[in-house]
Order: structure tokens, then C-alpha cells, then sequence
């Protein structure tokens, strides 16, 4: 019997929870559309329109390609090597932990 009963309030927790969920989802895509639309129009259209569609996707590539680093195979194998040793410290501390 308690088992019935809690698949009934979950099933009603959920039908009464489903439309809010809907409501907050429409909500945040009108959001998201109005600030897209908001950005195009301040930030992006004058620049398509001043130095074209090209050298705006350009520009975003570099300055994009700028903040998060370049990957390069030193790099690369920096990053492979920090990962290594944080295994390898994860390791001996299990092995620690392990043998205590």
C-alpha cells in the first residue's frame, strides 16, 4: 500500500510540475531570443555593416583563438604531462589511504 502510495504522489508531483517546467522553459527561450536579437543589433550588425560578414568571423576566430590559448604540440604535451602527474598523485594517495 505505501508503495502505491508514493508512485501516486510522484505521478501527481509530476503532472502538477510538468506545466510550470513548460512555463519556465517558454520563458527562458523568449529571454535568450530577446538578448540574441539585443546583441545582434548593438554589437554585431554595425560591424557586419561597416567591414563586412568575413572579417567580423575573422576577427571573432582570432580574439576567440587568443583567450583560450593556442593549441600547440608543446602545449599539448605540457597539458599530457600535468595530467599524468596528477594520476600519479591520485595514486599514491589511494595507495596511502589503502595501506593504513
Amino acid at each position: 500500500m505505501a508503495e502505491q502510495q508514493h508512485g501516486f504522489t510522484r505521478t501527481a508531483a509530476r503532472k502538477a510540475l510538468a506545466p510550470l517546467a513548460h512555463a519556465a522553459v517558454t520563458a527562458g527561450t523568449a529571454y535568450l531570443t530577446r538578448k540574441a536579437m539585443q546583441l545582434w543589433r548593438e554589437k554585431l550588425q554595425p560591424k557586419v555593416e561597416k567591414r563586412g560578414a568575413r572579417a567580423v568571423a575573422q576577427e571573432t576566430l582570432k580574439n576567440v583563438a587568443d583567450k583560450a590559448g593556442a593549441v600547440t604540440s608543446a602545449n599539448r604535451e605540457t597539458q599530457r604531462r600535468q595530467r599524468k602527474q596528477r594520476r600519479n598523485q591520485r595514486r599514491r594517495a589511494l595507495d596511502k589511504s589503502g595501506s593504513s
